[in-house]
């Protein structure tokens, strides 16, 4: 971790931080029910801020399913903050503080099959991080998200730990 930021637990007092950090997305977070989630997440549900000082830079939200998996259900860095190393920060955070029977990590983002033309950031760029930080795309379900968003889960097995 470098000395300009710090990753801690997130608490509701962190939620506007977060509603900030989703505004800076405008293209990632566009659809205002998914806004919605979000912010309701951020106030309610275990998860990791990243702070420059005190300013939320970036965030995660989990919730475990089973004894053995754990999801991100939703993750972001500020505009202003992002490649800079903080999103894969808080992955290793959370796994670091998962259970040691925790052996599968999973996401959801938009599938490649759907277009994404004339777009500087787009979920390319989300799904190479997810693999670049050890996730795999195992399962494009159609009609999970709506019919005109196309979701693909990815999983990162965790193995046997401590």
């Amino acid at each position: 971790m470098t000395s300009d930021h710090s990753v801690r637990p997130l608490t509701p007092a962190d939620a506007p931080g977060c509603d900030a950090i989703i505004a800076s997305l405008p293209y990632h977070f566009g659809d205002a029910g998914g806004r919605a989630s979000c912010a309701r997440a951020v106030r309610s549900s275990p998860g990791l801020v990243a702070c420059s000082g005190e300013r939320p830079i970036g965030f995660l939200t989990s919730r475990s399913w089973y004894a053995t998996s754990t999801e991100i259900t939703w993750m972001a860095v500020h505009a202003e903050w992002r490649r800079r190393g903080i999103g894969r920060e808080l992955l290793e955070a959370l796994i670091v503080d998962l259970p040691g029977d925790i052996r599968h990590l999973v996401v959801t983002t938009l599938s490649r099959a759907m277009p994404e033309e004339h777009l500087d950031d787009t979920y390319a760029g989300t799904r190479r991080f997810y693999q670049q930080n050890g996730f795999e795309p195992i399962w494009e379900p159609e009609g999970w998200w709506s019919d005109e968003n196309q979701a693909v889960l990815m999983i990162r097995r965790l193995g046997e730990r401590g």
